[in-house]
Protein backbone atom coordinates (compact mmCIF):
# COMPACT_ATOMS: atom_id res chain seq x y z
CA UNK A 1 0.00 0.00 0.00
CA UNK A 2 0.75 3.31 -0.55
CA UNK A 3 0.51 5.63 3.00
CA UNK A 4 0.43 4.65 6.89
CA UNK A 5 3.61 6.57 7.74
CA UNK A 6 3.99 7.27 11.48
CA UNK A 7 2.54 10.47 12.30
CA UNK A 8 5.71 12.37 13.65
CA UNK A 9 7.45 10.86 10.09
CA UNK A 10 4.69 12.87 8.44
CA UNK A 11 4.69 16.19 10.26
CA UNK A 12 8.31 16.25 10.02
CA UNK A 13 8.16 15.64 6.16
CA UNK A 14 5.83 18.58 5.80
CA UNK A 15 8.13 20.72 7.59
CA UNK A 16 10.87 20.13 5.83
CA UNK A 17 9.34 20.25 2.36
CA UNK A 18 7.44 23.33 2.82
CA UNK A 19 8.94 25.13 5.55
CA UNK A 20 5.59 25.80 7.51
CA UNK A 21 5.05 23.94 10.78
CA UNK A 22 1.20 24.79 10.98
CA UNK A 23 -0.41 22.22 8.84
CA UNK A 24 -3.63 22.77 6.40
CA UNK A 25 -6.79 20.84 8.52
CA UNK A 26 -7.15 18.69 5.50
CA UNK A 27 -3.27 17.51 5.73
CA UNK A 28 -3.93 17.16 9.57
CA UNK A 29 -6.33 14.97 9.39
CA UNK A 30 -4.30 13.33 7.20
CA UNK A 31 -2.21 12.03 10.59
CA UNK A 32 -5.26 10.44 12.22
CA UNK A 33 -6.05 8.10 9.11
CA UNK A 34 -4.07 4.90 10.70
CA UNK A 35 -5.72 5.44 13.82
CA UNK A 36 -9.24 5.58 12.17
CA UNK A 37 -8.60 2.53 10.04
CA UNK A 38 -10.33 -0.59 11.71
CA UNK A 39 -9.65 -3.88 9.86
CA UNK A 40 -12.29 -6.05 11.68
CA UNK A 41 -14.97 -3.60 10.75
CA UNK A 42 -17.84 -5.07 8.77
CA UNK A 43 -17.31 -3.79 5.09
CA UNK A 44 -21.23 -2.54 5.42
CA UNK A 45 -20.13 0.01 8.40
CA UNK A 46 -16.93 1.25 6.25
CA UNK A 47 -16.93 4.66 4.46
CA UNK A 48 -15.68 4.20 0.79
CA UNK A 49 -14.65 7.12 -1.41
CA UNK A 50 -14.72 5.66 -4.83
CA UNK A 51 -12.51 7.97 -7.08
CA UNK A 52 -11.12 8.36 -10.36
CA UNK A 53 -8.57 10.67 -12.18
CA UNK A 54 -7.75 12.00 -15.72
CA UNK A 55 -4.45 12.96 -17.34
CA UNK A 56 -2.76 15.04 -19.62
CA UNK A 57 -1.50 10.83 -20.60
CA UNK A 58 -0.46 7.71 -19.52
CA UNK A 59 3.51 8.87 -18.68
CA UNK A 60 4.40 10.39 -15.51
CA UNK A 61 8.31 9.72 -15.52
CA UNK A 62 7.26 11.75 -19.22
CA UNK A 63 6.16 14.93 -17.66
CA UNK A 64 2.13 13.91 -17.92
CA UNK A 65 0.49 16.00 -14.87
CA UNK A 66 -3.64 15.35 -13.32
CA UNK A 67 -6.20 17.28 -14.88
CA UNK A 68 -9.25 16.35 -12.95
CA UNK A 69 -10.37 14.34 -9.88
CA UNK A 70 -13.76 12.94 -9.40
CA UNK A 71 -15.52 10.94 -6.58
CA UNK A 72 -18.62 9.58 -4.69
CA UNK A 73 -18.86 8.53 -1.48
CA UNK A 74 -20.56 4.57 -0.56
CA UNK A 75 -21.68 4.30 2.94
CA UNK A 76 -23.67 1.50 4.53
CA UNK A 77 -23.32 0.30 1.12
CA UNK A 78 -25.44 2.87 -0.74
CA UNK A 79 -24.10 5.57 -3.73
CA UNK A 80 -24.36 8.98 -1.71
CA UNK A 81 -24.70 10.57 -5.19
CA UNK A 82 -25.92 13.79 -3.03
CA UNK A 83 -22.38 14.06 -1.62
CA UNK A 84 -20.25 14.30 -4.93
CA UNK A 85 -16.64 15.55 -5.76
CA UNK A 86 -15.06 16.56 -9.22
CA UNK A 87 -12.67 19.37 -9.80
CA UNK A 88 -10.61 20.06 -12.70
CA UNK A 89 -6.28 21.00 -12.44
CA UNK A 90 -4.52 23.48 -14.29
CA UNK A 91 -1.44 20.70 -15.60
CA UNK A 92 0.56 23.70 -16.10
CA UNK A 93 1.81 21.59 -19.10
CA UNK A 94 0.67 21.75 -22.54
CA UNK A 95 -2.81 18.75 -22.78
CA UNK A 96 -2.26 16.17 -26.16
CA UNK A 97 -4.45 16.34 -28.90
CA UNK A 98 -5.00 12.44 -28.38
CA UNK A 99 -5.63 12.99 -25.01
CA UNK A 100 -8.40 15.77 -25.11
CA UNK A 101 -9.77 13.09 -27.65
CA UNK A 102 -10.48 10.94 -24.79
CA UNK A 103 -11.97 12.52 -22.00
CA UNK A 104 -12.82 16.12 -23.70
CA UNK A 105 -10.59 18.90 -21.47
CA UNK A 106 -9.32 21.32 -23.35
CA UNK A 107 -6.38 23.65 -22.65
CA UNK A 108 -8.42 26.69 -22.62
CA UNK A 109 -10.25 24.65 -20.06
CA UNK A 110 -7.95 23.78 -17.87
CA UNK A 111 -5.27 26.42 -17.96
CA UNK A 112 -8.21 28.59 -15.77
CA UNK A 113 -8.74 25.86 -13.07
CA UNK A 114 -6.64 26.07 -9.67
CA UNK A 115 -2.88 24.49 -9.16
CA UNK A 116 -2.85 20.65 -8.28
CA UNK A 117 -2.52 21.66 -4.12
CA UNK A 118 -5.70 23.36 -3.47
CA UNK A 119 -7.33 20.59 -5.25
CA UNK A 120 -5.93 18.15 -3.49
CA UNK A 121 -6.59 19.81 -0.26
CA UNK A 122 -10.21 19.63 -1.46
CA UNK A 123 -10.22 16.42 -2.07
CA UNK A 124 -8.75 15.37 1.09
CA UNK A 125 -11.31 17.60 2.56
CA UNK A 126 -13.58 15.16 0.98
CA UNK A 127 -11.86 12.11 1.87
CA UNK A 128 -11.28 12.73 5.54
CA UNK A 129 -10.43 9.00 6.61
CA UNK A 130 -12.57 6.62 4.33
CA UNK A 131 -10.83 4.11 2.53
CA UNK A 132 -10.23 5.08 -0.99
CA UNK A 133 -11.53 2.88 -4.16
CA UNK A 134 -10.44 2.92 -7.81
CA UNK A 135 -10.21 0.56 -10.80
CA UNK A 136 -6.44 -0.21 -11.51
CA UNK A 137 -6.06 1.94 -8.46
CA UNK A 138 -2.03 1.98 -9.05
CA UNK A 139 -2.37 4.42 -12.11
CA UNK A 140 -4.32 7.35 -10.16
CA UNK A 141 -2.26 6.68 -7.14
CA UNK A 142 0.83 6.97 -8.98
CA UNK A 143 -0.05 10.68 -10.25
CA UNK A 144 -2.05 11.60 -7.02
CA UNK A 145 1.10 10.52 -4.80
CA UNK A 146 3.45 12.59 -6.81
CA UNK A 147 1.49 16.05 -6.44
CA UNK A 148 1.30 15.26 -3.12
CA UNK A 149 4.74 14.52 -2.14
CA UNK A 150 5.79 17.47 -5.14
CA UNK A 151 3.49 20.02 -2.69
CA UNK A 152 3.69 18.45 0.60
CA UNK A 153 6.21 16.52 0.49
CA UNK A 154 4.39 12.46 1.22
CA UNK A 155 2.13 10.14 0.16
CA UNK A 156 -2.00 10.12 0.70
CA UNK A 157 -2.17 8.04 3.92
CA UNK A 158 -5.82 6.30 3.34
CA UNK A 159 -5.74 2.93 2.67
CA UNK A 160 -6.19 1.99 -1.42
CA UNK A 161 -8.61 -0.86 -2.87
CA UNK A 162 -8.52 -1.99 -6.08
CA UNK A 163 -11.69 -2.70 -7.85
CA UNK A 164 -9.40 -4.73 -11.04
CA UNK A 165 -8.44 -7.08 -8.30
CA UNK A 166 -11.74 -7.82 -6.50
CA UNK A 167 -13.04 -8.51 -10.21
CA UNK A 168 -10.34 -11.01 -10.60
CA UNK A 169 -11.14 -12.19 -7.94
CA UNK A 170 -14.83 -12.66 -7.61
CA UNK A 171 -14.14 -14.23 -11.35
CA UNK A 172 -11.67 -16.58 -10.25
CA UNK A 173 -14.01 -18.00 -7.93
CA UNK A 174 -17.03 -17.77 -10.58
CA UNK A 175 -14.34 -20.12 -12.62
CA UNK A 176 -14.04 -23.04 -9.53
CA UNK A 177 -17.46 -23.15 -9.84
CA UNK A 178 -17.52 -23.72 -13.35
CA UNK A 179 -18.99 -20.57 -14.74
CA UNK A 180 -16.97 -19.83 -17.74
CA UNK A 181 -17.18 -16.41 -19.44
CA UNK A 182 -15.60 -14.98 -22.47
CA UNK A 183 -12.57 -12.94 -21.21
CA UNK A 184 -12.66 -13.72 -17.94
CA UNK A 185 -9.48 -12.22 -17.10
CA UNK A 186 -9.61 -9.13 -18.85
CA UNK A 187 -9.45 -6.45 -15.91
CA UNK A 188 -10.73 -3.46 -18.67
CA UNK A 189 -13.01 -1.29 -16.64
CA UNK A 190 -15.21 -1.54 -19.78
CA UNK A 191 -14.85 -5.45 -19.91
CA UNK A 192 -15.90 -5.65 -16.00
CA UNK A 193 -18.50 -3.65 -16.28
CA UNK A 194 -20.29 -5.68 -18.93
CA UNK A 195 -19.70 -8.30 -16.93
CA UNK A 196 -21.14 -7.66 -13.57
CA UNK A 197 -24.25 -5.87 -15.70
CA UNK A 198 -23.02 -2.20 -14.87
CA UNK A 199 -23.69 0.67 -17.74
CA UNK A 200 -20.71 2.83 -17.62
CA UNK A 201 -21.76 6.73 -17.33
CA UNK A 202 -19.93 9.06 -19.26
CA UNK A 203 -16.48 7.11 -20.21
CA UNK A 204 -13.35 8.88 -19.68
CA UNK A 205 -14.69 12.14 -17.29
CA UNK A 206 -13.24 11.34 -13.89
CA UNK A 207 -16.69 12.13 -11.94
CA UNK A 208 -18.49 9.54 -14.75
CA UNK A 209 -16.09 7.06 -14.26
CA UNK A 210 -15.47 7.17 -10.48
CA UNK A 211 -19.65 7.19 -10.44
CA UNK A 212 -19.27 3.83 -12.50
CA UNK A 213 -16.80 2.90 -10.46
CA UNK A 214 -18.85 3.03 -7.45
CA UNK A 215 -21.92 0.78 -9.06
CA UNK A 216 -19.33 -1.95 -9.92
CA UNK A 217 -18.36 -1.75 -6.16
CA UNK A 218 -21.32 -2.08 -4.90
CA UNK A 219 -22.32 -4.88 -6.47
CA UNK A 220 -18.91 -6.66 -5.45
CA UNK A 221 -19.90 -5.65 -1.70
CA UNK A 222 -23.18 -7.99 -2.39
CA UNK A 223 -21.55 -10.40 -4.12
CA UNK A 224 -18.97 -10.67 -1.64
CA UNK A 225 -20.78 -10.87 1.55
CA UNK A 226 -22.15 -13.75 -0.12
CA UNK A 227 -19.37 -15.21 -0.14
CA UNK A 228 -18.42 -14.82 3.43
CA UNK A 229 -16.13 -11.84 2.57
CA UNK A 230 -17.81 -9.50 4.79
CA UNK A 231 -15.16 -7.69 6.98
CA UNK A 232 -12.36 -4.96 6.13
CA UNK A 233 -9.99 -7.45 6.74
CA UNK A 234 -11.37 -9.42 4.37
CA UNK A 235 -11.44 -7.02 1.58
CA UNK A 236 -8.03 -5.58 2.18
CA UNK A 237 -6.67 -9.29 1.59
CA UNK A 238 -8.57 -9.51 -1.50
CA UNK A 239 -7.96 -6.07 -3.39
CA UNK A 240 -5.42 -4.25 -1.25
CA UNK A 241 -2.81 -1.85 -3.68
CA UNK A 242 0.72 -3.25 -2.56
Amino acid sequence: MFGFFKTGNLQKLYARHTGRKDMPPALARQLEVRGAYQPEALIANTSFVIFDTETTGLHLEKGDRLLSIGAVKIAKGRVHLGNAFYELIDPERPIPRSSIFIHNITPGVATARPHVSEILLKFLTFVDTAVLVAHHADFDMKFLNYAMVGCFGFPIQNRILDTAMAAAWIRGMEETELIHSKNSHDTRFDAVAAHFGITAQDRHSAFGDALSTALLFQRFINILNKNGVSTLKQLVRIADVP
